[in-house]
């Protein structure tokens, strides 16, 4: 008799614990359960327009990407110098320098830079030529995108928002010290492509 009490106290307690372990998962409108997303799933853009896709990009991740992980003016010179495999590279970078030159047409804007010995173009106009801020960003990843079409076209997307963030420059800017964090692709020991992500008066 009494390993039959024994027997059905084991049996209560291993059925309590099988509840335990169980979770309840809430219901849809149609009685589906709704499954909560995956938090380390790849991210899928494909039901998404490539504003939106730019805009999911833009301000959550890369902006902070630049503004932390930048390198700075040395790191990339010394990069630029060192003997490489002919593959163009991209990277943000974080530099100060005084202004040159500001062109302000609407087409092909730019604003030169000089830091150090070295002249550096920043492209400020609508026409933006380039991946610098695609390739720079490891939050745009090729897999991400369901063909090779869209893959090219958001960097327009995220040239754009550059240039509109990094606000309208005119003359009065030559000859101003400035501090810039900026997108540059370097290749063959030349820099190339820079789209400025941020570009301040120094001491401001």
């Amino acid at each position: 008799m009494r390993y039959n009490s024994l027997f059905r106290l084991l049996g209560l307690v291993f059925c309590l614990h099988l509840l335990s372990a169980c979770t309840v998962t809430d219901l849809d409108d149609d009685g589906n359960p709704i499954i909560p997303a995956d938090p380390n799933a790849p991210a899928s853009y494909e039901h998404l327009s490539l504003s939106e896709v730019a805009d999911t990009l833009w301000a959550p991740r890369i902006l902070p990407e630049a503004r932390d992980e930048a390198i700075d003016w040395p790191t990339l010179m010394a990069r630029l110098a060192a003997p490489g495999d002919g593959t163009a590279t991209s990277v943000f970078v974080h530099f100060d320098g005084v202004v040159e030159r500001v062109d302000t047409s609407r087409i092909r804007g730019s604003v030169t830079v000089k830091v150090d010995d070295q002249d550096v173009v920043l492209q400020t106009g609508r026409i933006v030529r380039g991946n610098a801020i695609r390739d720079a960003s490891r939050y745009v990843v090729f897999d991400d995108f369901k063909n090779q079409i869209r893959f090219a076209q958001i960097s327009r997307e995220l040239n754009s928002r550059a240039i509109e963030g990094a606000g309208a420059l005119d003359e009065s800017w030559q000859g101003q010290p400035v501090s810039v964090i900026a997108a540059i692709t370097f290749d063959h020991g030349t820099l190339r492509d820079a789209v400025p992500i941020q570009i301040e008066r120094s001491g401001e």
